[in-house]
């Protein structure tokens, strides 16, 4: 049965490229040039130096300084500060990158790294004060942007949190399976490597990452451009349909759709969410980590009503 889905979709891809070949086309390039003019330079460095850090075992000295107060505002370990410093200075799918990195090598378990992923990948700070700050909102002070986001991945977090010592929420027991929390793997247990091999490693595993992400722009921008293009539904809800497949596309879309509170509040939901071209893009990033991408979305789709709530009231 799975297999005869997986066809007819494949069958409908194909039919779509044939109706719509300009659109494809022209979608495709959109997406692609996007990813090689803004996400490319704006990640890949980034992604090396991180990388790079973690290979080395060099993180040490970013988070003895953040982890006395991001550590004890999140409840998180030591460990766990740095993929929250480098999903806040970067960008999707770098934090979630970086939270599977450390899943995988035991120096956290899977309960906290589901736990760090809800809030660590958000938009780079970049493209939310340009992009939809300055660009898409035509704001003089385009921080306020970060601060409607990183509030609602706090206050999404600090709900998770309350929830949890309720007993409401409860981690699935396969995920506690994947990573016993009681056994770390030690630091002196971890391969050596030289600073060139390592940054070999970082270099080929960040381009990687990143040719995935230009892979997953370029597809649902495709998908975006035939729904704006073939479907025969009102403005707003194509704008709404844009903004859900791939923000960087859908921002635009929607603040030619909406005016006023009601085009901010859903730009910020939607920005907050991040849409689902990075959650595929959080995806490939996280696989064989054991960690949970139906927690992630749930808790992706709770911040970004807090965003739209908190923006409705005091944007």
């Amino acid at each position: 049965m799975k297999y005869k889905l997986m066809a007819v979709a494949a069958a409908g891809v194909v039919l779509v490229f044939l109706v719509f070949p300009q659109v494809v086309s022209e979608s495709a390039a959109e997406g692609l040039l996007m990813w090689f003019q803004v996400v490319l330079p704006a990640l890949l460095p980034f992604s090396i130096v991180s990388t790079l850090l973690l290979r080395l075992g060099m993180t040490d000295t970013i988070t003895k300084v953040v982890a006395p107060f991001i550590g004890k505002l999140l409840g998180i370990s030591r460990k766990g500060c740095y993929p929250v410093v480098v999903g806040m200075l970067s960008g999707y799918p770098l934090g979630a990158a970086t939270v599977a990195h450390l899943c995988r090598s035991g120096e956290i378990t899977t309960k906290e790294g589901n736990y760090i992923l809800h809030f660590c990948n958000n938009a780079s700070p970049m493209f939310l004060m340009e992009y939809i700050g300055v660009s898409c909102l035509g704001w003089k002070q385009p921080i306020k942007v970060l601060v409607f986001v990183y509030a609602a991945g706090f206050l999404g977090c600090v709900l998770e949190r309350i929830l949890q010592k309720s007993g409401k929420k409860r981690q699935k027991k396969k995920e506690e399976k994947r990573r016993p929390e009681e056994i770390p793997v030690p630091k002196d247990g971890q391969k050596k490597v030289s600073f060139m091999q390592a940054l070999d490693e970082s270099i080929m595993s960040s381009f990687t990452i990143l040719t995935k992400v230009g892979g997953y722009i370029m597809l649902f921008s495709i998908v975006a451009g035939v729904i704006r293009q073939g479907c025969l539904i009102s403005t707003e809800n194509k704008a709404l349909l844009s903004g859900l497949l791939e923000i960087t596309v859908g921002a635009k879309d929607i603040t030619a759709a909406f005016q006023g509170r009601a085009a901010v509040s859903c730009l910020m939901g939607f920005v907050t969410f991040g849409g689902l071209s990075s959650a595929a893009q959080t995806a490939s990033v996280i696989r064989d980590a054991g960690l949970s991408m139906k927690s992630y979305l749930l808790a992706k789709v709770r911040q970004g009503i807090i965003a739209m709530v908190l923006v409705w009231f005091f944007g």
